[in-house]
């Protein structure tokens, strides 16, 4: 009887424990819902660049929906070949805001998970012609629209499809570029050309002429610069970064404004430039008639490139007066040049033709070449030892007076002229170039046999006729 009762008290025990246990527990999460209210995701959780934090899941679900659709409404898919633009279908990219939730870290940034239909991008298999569609890398392709989508970036999903073919399938390689320049008489190209010919431009990388033609004798500076003028003239017909680029001090007759370069390797002045592309190119040449043609080839890039020169303008050539003993007059011993000064832009189409943007390249200035005038040295005035210039005072004083006046004329423009030649000195040490930015660094003139020792226009920039010569003259 005893035991039973002990059982009895036992098991009321724990029945009272338990309800007691289960009432506090449960007492807690009752009012943590009720009171409460639902579970929200803690602060700093985002989705792409969705914050998401203080939100419960069905809000958070309502909110990604939204946002994803409005991004997938302003960024279609769209690969780009040589002569049209095709944009896929909708059904070939999902976002599944449900798979994100579900795999959701909270307190970080998350990406958002994102499917591809290869099934899609099938079908429109004729649109990029079976070639390209046959040796099209979609597991790059994918990747790199997966890298933009799942973080709702704000770049365009416009791909070439030529930076995902197999590399090497020479069958889609095209002429990019092609440019043809004039070869002087004295210019010896095809060592240059031996070195260079067949040179590959590797993706994303930097190429330098000087690098290039390192091991060749610069027995010919003229030649050098004939392949960096065709090699500039060529890469601006791309979407090729210019670097580095020189000019001469004055156009050299073989080149065409806008398209010269100049190189010099005693001074480290290099013509460099940089490939964008995910791809390789190839440079070729030919020679025929006097005429050096270079030609970039490689898979087509999506833009047509077109040079523009705007805001041309003339300087005009100074006069410097050189006095000698041995003059009787006036005699002009080298005439004049008018120098020049204009803006090299890149005009860039799209695959109908319309222009949709302008790039600066450079401003190019080349200097006038001045007019050199001898004259007889300036006589000095004779004076009496009582002050009077002859026997008759009034006339002898106005004659003195007018030829000092014109002594000091002739001395205010012998001193103008060679102050303008000091700072043709100051201008002479170094070429212009242009940087990656398109700034010009320096001053030009090095490489121009035909102008050797022509003094330039004395200015400390450019400045054109309208505005008047500068200060000092």
């Amino acid at each position: 009887m005893d035991r039973r009762w002990d059982l009895k008290f036992f098991m009321y025990l724990l029945a009272m424990a338990l309800f007691i246990y289960g009432f506090s527990v449960g007492g807690a999460f009752a009012y943590d819902v009720v009171m409460a209210g639902p579970k929200t995701y803690e602060e700093g959780t985002t989705i792409g660049e969705v914050p998401v934090d203080g939100l419960t899941r069905e809000e958070a679900q309502a909110a990604l929906k939204t946002r994803v659709q409005e991004w997938l409404d302003l960024h279609p898919v769209e690969l780009v070949t040589k002569d049209q633009s095709v944009v896929l279908s909708e059904e070939f990219l999902t976002v599944d805001v449900a798979d994100t939730l579900d795999n959701l870290n909270e307190g970080t940034v998350n990406p958002l998970s994102v499917r591809f239909n290869r099934a899609a991008i099938e079908d429109q298999k004729s649109a990029f012609g079976a070639e390209v569609y046959d040796h099209l890398l979609l597991d790059k392709l994918t990747a790199d629209i997966r890298s933009r989508v799942e973080v709702l970036a704000d770049q365009p999903l416009t791909f070439s499809v030529y930076d995902y073919v197999s590399r090497g399938t020479e069958s889609l390689f095209k002429v990019i570029a092609e440019y043809k320049q004039s070869i002087p008489r004295d210019a010896d190209v095809f060592t240059y050309i031996n070195e260079l010919e067949g040179l590959v431009i590797e993706p994303k990388t930097t190429v330098s002429l000087l690098e290039q033609v390192e091991d060749v004798p610069l027995h010919n500076q003229t030649a050098l610069n004939v392949m960096a003028s065709g090699l500039y003239g060529a890469v601006l017909q791309t979407n090729f970064d210019i670097i580095q680029r020189h000019i001469s001090r004055h156009l050299p007759a073989y080149a065409e404004k806008g398209r010269e370069a100049s190189v010099n390797l005693s001074e480290g002045h290099d013509f460099v430039f940089f490939n964008p592309n995910e791809s390789s190119y190839k440079i070729q040449f030919e020679v025929s008639e006097e005429a050096l043609t270079v030609q970039i080839v490689g898979y087509p890039i999506s833009r047509e490139y077109e040079v523009l020169i705007k805001n041309e303008r003339e300087i005009e050539p100074r006069t410097i007066i050189q006095y000698s003993a041995f003059a009787t007059g006036a005699e002009v011993n080298r005439e004049g040049e008018k120098g020049l000064a204009y803006d090299v832009f890149r005009e860039i189409y799209n695959q109908n033709n319309e222009a949709i943007d302008t790039e600066f390249i450079t401003q190019d200035y080349y200097a006038p070449v001045h007019t050199i005038e001898e004259r007889p040295e300036p006589v000095e005035p004779v004076t009496s030892d009582n002050g009077s210039g002859d026997q008759n005072g009034s006339d002898s004083g106005d004659d003195n007076g007018s030829a000092s006046n014109e002594d000091h004329q002739e001395n205010e423009d012998s001193g103008s002229s060679s102050n303008g030649s000091e700072d043709d000195k100051s201008r002479n040490q170094s070429d212009d170039y242009t940087d990656k930015d398109g700034s010009k660094e320096g001053s030009s003139g090095d490489s121009d046999d035909e102008n050797k020792g022509q003094n330039a226009d004395g200015t400390d920039g450019i400045w054109s006729p309208e505005e008047g010569p500068p200060k000092g003259e």
